[in-house]
């Protein structure tokens, strides 16, 4: 995978947590990679690039063949997804770099808090990008918006793709991470799947 994909990734998870419905309801697990085309997937049509777990996901799963990005960077790309509003309404027009006072408002409805509202437990793992800070309690944070927990980076790996120190994991600073930053946030995501693999069946 091309480095500028790692470190633009991103990852939602939502497991249904309890039983407020006789109808068993679906897991979502949401992939979001800045300055991943269409066509990039083997999935969808690309025979340079090789995907074979997405393709086994988008062949299990559920494949979006008209689903497009509210926007060309990540920060406006992230709120619109979170929000479901055109990001332009929101106030973030460009990404958000790091310590700026820019961020998505509190007060903006989001698909996780509804999905946890629905009864679903939800988790973020990733770049997020939607403030200026992770540590800033003045500007909301992932809980705020609707995580149970979360993992991030305000924007990508820093100093670097190995060892970062930049990760934060629901309002604490985590020391620096040995390893790439793509395999700490899989890892994870992974971790907090295997804690609640019974709640997913």
């Amino acid at each position: 995978m091309p480095s500028h994909m790692i470190r633009a990734f991103v990852l939602l998870l939502a497991l249904e947590a309890g039983t407020l419905s006789a109808m068993p309801r679906p897991n979502l697990v949401v992939f979001l990679a800045d300055d991943l085309g269409y066509g990039d997937l083997s999935c969808f049509g690309s025979e340079r690039v090789k995907t074979p777990r997405l393709d086994q996901l988008a062949a299990e799963g559920a494949r979006c063949t008209s689903f497009y990005g509210p926007a060309s960077v990540c920060s406006p790309t992230r709120v619109g997804m979170l929000s479901g509003r055109s990001p332009f309404r929101l106030g973030i027009y460009t990404y958000i770099p790091q310590g700026s006072a820019m961020h998505l408002q509190r007060s903006e409805r989001t698909l996780p808090a509804l999905l946890r509202e629905a009864g679903y437990e939800t988790c973020f793992v990733g770049k997020w990008a939607a403030n200026g800070s992770l540590t800033d309690k003045r500007q909301p944070q992932p809980d705020d918006h609707g995580f149970d927990y979360w993992f991030a980076a305000q924007n990508n790996a820093i100093p670097d793709q190995i060892n970062p120190t930049c990760f934060v994991r629901n309002g604490v600073p985590v020391p620096q991470t040995n390893g790439y930053s793509a395999t700490l946030i899989v890892d994870e995501a992974l971790q907090w799947l295997e804690r609640r693999k019974d709640k997913a069946k």
